[in-house]
């Protein structure tokens, strides 16, 4: 059973259902993304949604890594332009294109990123919680050195 996540808002209260979906994702995923090679590099997403019918969902989805972007397409122009795909931007098309379904929280396993992810969310989901393991910058230490990686969190989170 995965631990209860961190929140924004703080007093919203997450259904335990997503990351027990994400975890499933990872568990049967194949090869399965549980070892600390794969709770690293991959974050996956899962979003509680309601169809027109009234009917609750969730969709799960990973992020899209740098490795499987050069693999598939081979190297950038620019070095700058070598940026995996984010899960949350991924999902988050998904529903633009269906804007029958509404979202009513959000799970990532890490926080959403700053510069991409976030502002995303606030703009086009305004109001729906999220809810996350990670969080890169509360694991600095002293001088800004990492304590722990996301998988070692992840890995904890989730009893693995």
């Amino acid at each position: 059973m995965p631990k209860i996540p961190n929140s924004r808002p703080i007093e919203a209260h997450c259904d335990m259902r997503l990351p027990e979906a994400a975890l499933t994702f990872r568990r049967t995923h194949a090869p399965p993304l549980t070892t600390p090679k794969y709770l690293g590099a991959i974050n996956v997403t899962a979003w509680l949604y309601r169809d027109k019918q009234g009917v609750q969902r969730i969709l799960v989805n990973p992020n899209t890594t740098i490795a499987e972007l050069l693999r598939q397409f081979g190297p950038a122009d620019t070095p700058d332009a070598e940026v995996g795909i984010h899960s949350e931007g991924k999902a988050a098309e998904w529903f633009r294109v269906r804007p029958d379904l509404r979202v009513l929280q959000i799970f990532t396993e890490r926080i959403p990123c700053p510069k991409m992810c976030a502002p995303l969310l606030r703009h086009y989901f305004p109001g729906v919680p999220w809810f996350y393991y990670y969080d890169r910058n509360s694991w600095k230490g002293p001088g800004g050195h990492l304590l722990k990686t996301a998988g070692e969190v992840l890995k904890t989170a989730y009893g693995l």
